[in-house]
């Protein structure tokens, strides 16, 4: 194994942004939470490869909490929104049905408390080079004549809705992470320089989390009466931040990815669920079972920790 040069990260990259303020009480944090999400395969990619399911076992884990979780697979919501993903049981919202006949009362009937949003790696924040942070810019976007990511958002998500749901969600950024450009060599082993120059791509010098970061506030802007209900999950920058800074900073880009997109194994999952979940319920998050998943011994040795330094850097 290859251990990849260590690399000093600062937390004030990732404290420029306040991405939650905890609250006083945790019982003024709600404890059960149903989730829709308008995705794509950074939040969603297999049995394990996905955070709904790891949300689901960090809550069992609590005992105290319950998530449900529905989506897109898409990087916009449908209006009304579709909600055919097809979830593994355990996790799929209650009232939505998969069959594509989701309707606005039907998103009203699930009582839907989180919209999670993630946007284009490849049409959004800059990655190879300090391409701009400003999220007005930069399309193409998927949505069609959407100019910018900021309008896309607000009239394809936030404002539906707002207007059409009896009691509107949260809306939270997901923060995903960059194109990994050549961390695997062709023959798929690691390439530890490359790995090295994308975490740095994504935390020094590159307005890559400030891209996410004025996305949140350019929303809050467009719709104010939203605006202490639109959110960041900081995941790609607290993900880099514990790859170099905790005990699994010896796993190399193979242990962590299957290809260069790049598609996560079950583990950059599982650490994505752990930042989704400090950002929803203002904790560390539990230890899950880990049944059925290939998870790294070294990860499961230190999850604890882990799962403190994700608390601590958010």
């Amino acid at each position: 194994m290859i251990t990849m040069r260590a690399a000093t990260f600062s937390l004030a990259i990732i404290s420029a942004a306040t991405f939650f303020t905890p609250t006083s009480a945790t019982a003024q944090v709600a404890q059960d939470r149903v989730i829709g999400a308008s995705m794509n395969s950074l939040y969603y990619h297999g049995r394990y490869q996905n955070v709904p399911t790891w949300l689901d076992r960090m809550a069992d884990a609590d005992g105290g909490k319950r998530v449900w979780a529905q989506g897109t697979y898409d990087v916009r919501s449908n209006n009304p929104p579709n909600w055919s993903q097809d979830w593994t049981p355990e996790v799929r919202s209650p009232n939505l049905p998969t069959d594509g006949s989701a309707s606005w009362a039907r998103a009203n009937a699930a009582s839907i408390s989180d919209m999670i949003v993630v946007t284009d790696n490849f049409s959004g924040p800059p990655v190879y080079s300090n391409s701009g942070t400003d999220p007005r810019q930069g399309g193409p976007v998927p949505i069609p004549n959407a100019a910018d990511w900021v309008s896309e958002i607000t009239n394809s998500i936030i404002q539906p809705f707002e207007a059409n749901t009896a009691v509107p969600p949260t809306y939270w950024i997901y923060e995903g992470w960059a194109d990994g450009g050549q961390i695997l060599a062709e023959d798929g082993s690691s390439n530890a320089r490359d790995f090295a120059a994308y975490r740095e791509r994504t935390t020094k010098g590159y307005g890559y989390g400030e891209w996410f970061d004025n996305l949140v506030s350019a929303l809050q802007e467009d719709t104010p009466d939203a605006a202490s209900r639109i959110k960041i999950i900081p995941v790609a920058r607290v993900m880099m931040s514990v790859m170099e800074n905790t005990a699994v900073s010896t796993l190399d880009s193979v242990d962590w990815f299957h290809d260069d997109a790049p598609h996560g194994r079950d583990e950059i999952y599982l650490l994505a669920a752990m930042i989704t979940y400090s950002a929803l319920f203002e904790e560390q998050a539990p230890m899950p079972d880990f049944t059925g998943a290939s998870i790294n011994d070294v990860f499961k040795s230190n999850y604890d920790s882990i799962a403190a330094h994700v608390f601590e850097a958010m």
